[in-house]
């Protein structure tokens, strides 16, 4: 499932907050659910407005992948403790070997996990070592980077996919992790 404007992503996340449990995450702080009408409740956050989009990639020094603008432009991180927790917000968005929280420093001593993440940027960090990120260094010719799912601690690889939305339709349980 490819999720490349707001109104997909829109449809694709009101449709699992239908199928899962509001229970806010307490790590950050986040408030209720915004009511979506008549449907269920959104475990989202607010949109990002154009203007924090600009000024992440602004902060960051690089344009965002499409499918990460239109997700921000949707819900601007995830609120929910579910299997999309830790989705960040704009001001959030780091890279990987940022000095506040340098991944590229905590494992230096493995080099195969260094080729993978020098050039990330953080997109998830749900706080117990699973993080999701995308690769500045590898971007399609439709301007998507290629994603990773990847688990701090772990013996395995970080997990390829080959965009921000197809590594959360995968967190999601709605599509098959596809190696990229």
């Amino acid at each position: 499932m490819r999720l490349s404007s707001t109104a997909q992503w829109h449809e694709f996340l009101s449709g699992f907050c239908s199928r899962t449990r509001y229970a806010p995450s307490q790590a950050n702080g986040d408030s209720p659910p915004l009511p979506l009408g008549q449907g269920p409740a959104w475990h989202g956050r607010r949109p990002a407005t154009p203007a924090e989009v600009q000024a992440a990639e602004h902060r960051l020094g690089h344009p965002l992948p499409p499918s990460l603008r239109s997700f921000l432009t949707c819900s601007n991180g995830w609120s929910n403790a579910d299997s999309l927790q830790g989705l960040l917000s704009t001001t959030q968005l780091r890279w990987a070997r940022s000095p506040e929280h340098d991944l590229v420093d905590a494992w230096s001593s493995f080099e195969e996990i260094i080729e993978v993440i020098a050039d990330c940027l953080v997109v998830l960090d749900d706080g117990r070592g699973q993080y999701g990120l995308i690769d500045a260094a590898r971007i399609s010719p439709d301007g998507e980077w290629k994603a990773y799912a990847w688990a701090a601690g772990s013996d395995d690889r970080p997990h390829p996919f080959p965009s921000f939305s197809a590594l959360v339709t995968s967190l999601a349980g709605t599509e098959d992790r596809a190696t990229a």
